[in-house]
């Protein structure tokens, strides 16, 4: 019997995909809920045929919120989503007539405070430290007692002592409390601002049972090559590596979470003022290039060749969705297999 293994973020980002076209019901229904019985692979080869042909033209655009699975998948992937080269014109832009600088007009009427943390982070990301410096002080201050407060000033300059982030994360048991604040890709890092590879663990530990989304996946890896690394059991190279997959996975509206892995990536790796820890950052996320059509997604087009392929045989289709992985075997799908759609 025929088949082939594919992950589950592969199997599901080609889903999500596939409910945005129209016309295709038999995909639809059939993919979708427990496969194909050999009668109808005809027409399901039509369908893939027409499902291949709309990805080589549709563009590989990814939205937030709206795609918030597609892009959880993409990040478990290691798919870049998101265009950064864009967002860095943006800033250049905005540095360039010195927006930051001035902030007066419209920005001081919607943000009489300032910028938000996130968007001073973004500006450090592609060169706008000295801009960011003041904006940076002024949310530190009107966010005293927060971590926010502690890595605006270290974004701005001021020395950030290990022992007060370690102090800040508390106990790693505390990470398994259903209403732990801040979330656990804000915490997580803090339990690595010293070289302690138990309580690290124990803290990779109970953040792997509570996440149990990939989401997260890549900056644990990272966090995981830190413990290696106090072990001497993984390579600096290695280190780096895996903090820019992390990086790779960061979108615009994530980089909140940039901070404490950058200060680890300066603690450990390499020895860097903060603004250059995040503009370091921002080199390698605007040289990402983002696959510019759907077809350009290997692991999209991977799961849709394996469809043709077992559809072409003629004796079935079956699609078992399993535990982190699908399996697709060219067999009769099971009786009554079509309980889930999604």
């Amino acid at each position: 019997m025929e088949s082939r293994h594919l992950s589950a973020p592969a199997w599901s980002a080609f889903k999500s995909w596939l409910l945005k076209l129209h016309g295709v019901p038999i995909s639809h229904l059939r993919l979708l809920t427990g496969g194909c019985p050999a009668e109808e692979l005809p027409a399901l080869a039509k369908e893939l045929k027409r499902v291949r042909a709309d990805f080589k033209k549709r563009p590989n655009e990814v939205s937030a919120p709206a795609d918030e699975r597609l892009r959880t998948d993409y990040a478990a992937l290691g798919v870049p989503w998101s265009a950064w080269s864009e967002v860095a014109r943006e800033v250049q832009r905005d540095l360039k007539r010195k927006r930051y600088a001035r902030w007066t007009g419209a920005d001081a009427l919607e943000f009489p405070e300032g910028p938000c943390a996130e968007d001073l982070v973004t500006v450090l990301l592609f060169g706008g430290v000295e801009q960011a410096r003041p904006h940076l002080l002024r949310r530190a201050s009107l966010a005293a007692g927060s971590l926010e407060a502690l890595w605006c000033r270290w974004l701005a300059g001021e020395p950030l002592e290990p022992e007060t982030l370690r102090a800040f994360a508390g106990a790693p048991e505390r990470l398994a409390e259903p209403l732990y604040t801040p979330g656990l890709d804000e915490v997580l890092p803090l339990f690595f601002v010293e070289p302690d590879p138990a309580r690290a663990e124990q803290a990779l530990e109970v953040a792997s049972a509570q996440t149990g989304s990939s989401r997260s996946q890549p900056l644990m890896d990272f966090l995981r090559s830190l413990v290696g690394l106090w072990r001497r059991d993984t390579s600096v190279e290695e280190v780096r590596t895996r903090f820019d997959t992390f990086v790779a996975t960061v979108s615009p509206s994530g980089v909140a979470h940039l901070s404490a892995p950058a200060y680890l990536y300066g603690r450990y790796i390499e020895a860097l003022p903060p603004h250059a820890l995040l503009e370091r950052v921002g080199s390698r996320l605007e040289r990402i290039a983002v696959p510019a059509r759907v077809a350009d997604v290997q692991p999209v087009m991977e799961a849709l060749a394996a469809l043709e392929e077992l559809t072409a045989m003629g004796l079935g289709l079956r699609v078992e969705q399993r535990p982190g992985d699908v399996l697709l075997s060219a067999q009769e799908p099971e009786t009554g297999g079509g309980g889930e759609f999604l």
